[in-house]
């Protein structure tokens, strides 16, 4: 069942179909209140007077071409404006395929740089989501890249890998913000 599910996850034609289901929408608004930054501002600004801050990202992964890479980075930099400018206490959390990880990791890691800046103009904190199992060691990897960089970084670790004890282990010394996720 949970090839099916990670299997329906990547295909087009059924993100198209599901995402205009009512009961869809309807079971993921908790967490992905919708499509567009004023949705995600809105959800935000409902949470602030409870005291939980907000994490926001962009879904979709393993982008295809280099362009794209960079509107991916220029959208982040956008959202994290339109944070400040509302006042939120939000992060965001990208993931490194997004950032040109497939298609060239230097490049991943000068748009790591350049997202680390503009956190830090904005007094925020950036996050590098896990991704799929042949993705652990370079998000570990870029990981560290920007924690040698900064105290403003952390990182997603799935909790259902096997070596995962061990991954959090290593990245405690460094004083690491660390989220444990469920994952796919």
């Amino acid at each position: 069942m949970r090839r099916v599910l990670l299997a329906g996850s990547t295909s087009p034609w059924l993100r198209e179909r599901a995402t205009s289901a009512i009961f869809v929408r309807k079971s993921v608004s908790r967490f992905m209140p919708g499509e567009t930054i004023d949705d995600a501002l809105r959800a935000a600004q409902e949470l602030k007077p409870e005291g939980i801050t907000t994490i926001l990202t962009r879904l979709g992964e393993n982008i295809t071409r280099v362009d794209e890479a960079e509107e991916v980075t220029r959208h982040y930099f956008h959202v994290l404006d339109e944070v400040t400018a509302a006042g939120f206490d939000a992060h965001v959390s990208v993931k490194p395929t997004q950032l040109g990880l497939d298609q060239d990791p230097a490049l991943c890691r000068t748009n790591i740089d350049r997202l680390i800046e503009r956190t830090e103009q904005h007094g925020s904190f950036l996050w590098l989501d896990m991704e799929s199992s042949p993705y652990v060691d370079p998000t570990l990897d870029l990981y560290r890249y920007g924690r040698a960089k900064t105290a403003k970084i952390g990182i997603a670790i799935q909790a259902y890998l096997y070596r995962t004890e061990n991954d959090v282990e290593s990245l405690i010394p460094l004083g690491s913000a660390i989220r444990i996720v469920k994952g796919a």
